[in-house]
This record gives structure tokens, sequence and C-alpha cells, in this order.
């Protein structure tokens, strides 16, 4: 007789289990949808580089603010906050200086929330619930 193999459900889980995953962020203001995605462990790992600066004892120390705003540039699908006709529409050294100038406070926040959510930082009750439905 031979033996099954019987599978546990979070290796099926995880076999089966995509990391693309992508959502959309309502901007009243602008009365339109912004494309978002998940990022990876790489991604955050990338952006938490490019937001520490030296700390002149040879450590570094994190930018917090910086870091919020590189989640937002790299969770965008759409719009690029790296186009450069963007850029240069709000006058914009980089990515990051183009979402403090187009977007208003309370957007950026909304908008890094939702990426957090996304890739898996969201409130743990209602992930919960959205995995009961």
């Amino acid at each position: 007789m031979a033996k099954q193999t019987q599978t546990k459900p979070g290796l099926d889980a995880l076999l089966g289990a995509t990391l693309e995953l992508t959502n959309e962020v309502y901007i009243p203001r602008l009365k339109t949808h912004f494309t978002i995605k998940a990022l990876g462990n790489e991604d955050m790992r990338k952006i938490g580089d490019r937001a520490s600066k030296p700390d002149g004892k040879g450590g570094k120390t994190s930018d917090d603010q910086l870091f919020n705003t590189l989640v937002i540039v790299k969770g965008c699908v759409d719009p690029d906050f790296n186009d450069k006709a963007l850029k240069a529409h709000y006058g914009a050294a980089d990515d990051a200086d183009c979402v403090t100038k187009a977007l208003l406070p309370g957007e950026m926040s909304k908008v890094l929330q939702a990426i957090l959510n996304l890739s898996g930082f969201g409130n743990e009750e209602e992930l919960i619930e959205d995995a009961k439905n």
C-alpha cells in the first residue's frame, strides 16, 4: 500500500501564494485612483538603506519621514513619482521630493498606510477578518 503524503495548510498556502499584490487607493482631491503594489523584504531593505544617513559617530541614523516617502515612491505603480514630466511640473529634485510636493500630508498618509497594509503590516484583527471571508 502506497503511503499518502499529507501537506500542511501553511505549506500549501505558501506554495500557492504570490507576492505580486496590487490595489487601488482613491484620492478625492484629484478624483482618481492610485495603483499601489505590495513591497517585499528586498524593497524595504533598499528603502531603509536610502533613508539612512551617517550620524557622525561611525553609525547611521534613519530619517523616518524620508523612509515613509520612499515607501510611497516604491509602492506606487501609477503615478510614477520618478516620471521626468511630473518632477518638472512640481519642480522636484527627485522622486521623494516629488511625492512631498504633489501630495497633501493626509494623502501621503492614506497612500502610505494602504501600501503598508498590502505589504502585510496591516491591523492584525482586520487581516484575520479578511482571511475568514
